[in-house]
């Protein structure tokens, strides 16, 4: 389980603009779109910030866009080609196709295109992988998949009592602020992150236990397994979806962080279902 990073900066966007007179509260907010690359890259952020009424947040959000880079797409093609020579028994074809990848991205396709590599030439035969790699997009024009593309679902731009703010990716997580409209809290992050197996990510909540060890409970979420906890100032929930680990953070504005279990519960359902 990663740490939550940029949670200070982000409360630091949502303190409120000096204001005198009658003047009305500001805050500031992060509004535009992003653009992912289906392999976990942000490719172009035209996002700015800019300070809005209070009573108007809900009005700015970060919208994402998610498409496959061109560099990927060339790695697409590689893979492919790679899976099929595998499926026909064509180690030689496979196997320069895989070194072609690894070369140019050892960490492409979660690292398997380096472990079918390492395999033949420890004198093994890889069993092929499939079709297109996640990070392609799929035939007949559909949208693309991949490690972000699949993650995407749990940090929507659009989410009921809060309006969206920025995202960050890599291969194998996603995270996202969130300003909530209503209630007690000042900040929401999402974070979701692609475990090995689903035993890693179970694994994952026992971290969690520590990380957020004060009004600890299990909790069932959207059917799925789950932990609350809270930590000076912090309410969390985490839960797993086969191997993902998804975690929601809240900072409480006043009062007590436990007091923000039924809110996390309320999103998690939102995502997770």
């Amino acid at each position: 389980m990663k740490q939550f990073v940029g949670v200070v900066v982000a409360l630091a966007l949502l303190v409120s603009v000096p204001v005198t007179g009658c003047a009305r509260k500001m805050v500031t907010v992060r509004t535009g779109e992003v653009v992912l690359c289906t392999a976990g890259e942000v490719i172009e952020d035209n996002t700015k910030e800019i300070q809005v009424p209070v009573s108007e947040v809900s009005k700015y959000s970060v919208k994402t866009k998610v498409t496959t880079c061109e560099r990927h797409q060339g790695l697409a093609g590689l893979w492919e080609a790679a899976q099929q020579a595998l499926a026909q028994g064509d180690t030689n074809a496979a196997k320069a196709k895989l070194a072609a990848i690894v070369a140019k991205d050892p960490t492409y396709a979660g690292g398997k295109a380096k472990q079918q590599l390492d395999e033949i030439s420890g004198g093994g035969t890889p069993a092929p992988g499939g079709g297109s790699q996640p990070g392609t997009s799929t035939a007949g024009g559909e949208e693309p998949v991949g490690p972000v593309a699949n993650l995407l679902k749990y940090v929507p731009d659009s989410l009921d009592g809060y309006t969206a703010q920025g995202i960050t990716a890599d291969p194998a997580s996603i995270t996202r602020d969130y300003i909530p409209l209503t209630g007690n809290a000042d900040l929401m992050v999402i974070m979701v992150e692609q475990m090995v197996d689903a035993k890693r990510a179970a694994s994952g909540l026992e971290t969690f236990k520590q990380t957020y060890p004060n009004d600890a409970a299990s909790v069932t979420v959207a059917g799925k397994q789950g932990r609350f906890g809270t930590r000076s100032g912090y309410a969390a929930l985490a839960f797993t979806d086969g191997s993902l680990l998804v975690t929601i953070e809240m900072h409480v504005r006043s009062g007590k962080p436990a007091d923000l279990k039924p809110a996390l519960v309320k999103v998690g359902e939102a995502i997770g279902s």
